[in-house]
């Protein structure tokens, strides 16, 4: 194999949302040995390269926005494929009815553009989130109907409450693309966007193939990654979806699954 993609949370990064020592100290000795590393992550473009610079992999491309950008860094976006204004005006249009419709129930929308981070207001999950990935969004009110472009939407919610908006959302919009990346965290993306087609792009801008590439993930917006690369690995702690689009199991990201499977099939 000649590269390695990895999922961000759940995957590489532990529950305490760290990256060992240990998987720190493997990837940057594959990078050494002339194997490319890329990080792969539904977070926005900006966190995944936060951590990558955290890691000493500042030098990579990475993935964000789960398959929809490619960045070097701030300055060096190298692709996107982002959901198009009628139709954001559709999401916006459809998460304010549901809204509305479910007053007692907090819904929370995240809009990821490139390097910024919107919400249209400061919820207790937006609040969450910050903390976990480090920096603050944006609060913007009612201007998402100004937005011209967005590479992700996410919307977080009570699983329950999250499937009803997820069907509502399906069948009017047909066409986007809608996963759970979590149970409460539903990701939206243009037509055909995911994280496989995300490292299909990376892949061209490296000249490889998929089938070059050990990927390795834990949730259902990784399972076409990992059923269509040339190895597929699943944590221990991963989705059922992704364990059965997986080759192999690893130990859990809590348990260092990466950084020992790694060591392991690369004999370091």
């Amino acid at each position: 194999m000649k590269a390695v993609a990895l999922d961000l949370d759940g995957t590489l990064l532990n529950s305490k949302h760290c990256v060992s020592p240990l998987a720190k100290k493997t990837l940057n000795e594959l990078v050494k040995s002339g194997i490319k590393i890329v990080l792969a992550s539904a977070r926005p473009i900006q966190s995944v390269l936060q951590i990558a610079q955290n890691i000493g992999l500042e030098n990579e491309m990475m993935i964000g926005g789960n398959g929809s950008i490619i960045a070097k860094n701030a300055d060096e976006i190298l692709y996107t494929n982002s959901i198009l204004k009628s139709d954001l005006i559709n999401i916006f249009t459809s998460f304010k009815y549901f809204c509305e419709q479910n007053l007692k129930n907090e819904l929370t929308m995240h809009i990821y553009s490139q390097f910024n981070w919107l919400v249209p207001y400061n919820t207790l999950k937006a609040q969450e989130e910050a903390r976990i990935i480090g920096f603050s969004p944006n609060i913007i009110g009612d201007q998402s109907y100004q937005i011209d472009t967005a590479e992700k939407i996410m919307v977080v919610a009570h699983p329950d409450l999250l499937n009803n908006f997820s069907q509502f959302l399906k069948e009017k919009i047909k066409h986007l693309g809608v996963v759970l990346s979590k149970p409460d965290s539903l990701e939206i993306n243009a037509q055909g966007v995911s994280k496989f087609s995300g490292v299909e792009e990376y892949a061209k801008l490296v000249s490889l193939g998929m089938s070059d590439f050990i990927c390795m993930g834990d949730g259902d917006n990784d399972e076409k990654m990992l059923k269509n690369c040339g190895l597929g690995v699943a944590m221990a702690n991963a989705s059922l979806a992704a364990r059965n689009a997986a080759k192999e199991i690893a130990l859990s990201n809590d348990q260092d699954g990466v950084a020992l499977f790694l060591r392991k099939y690369f004999s370091l």
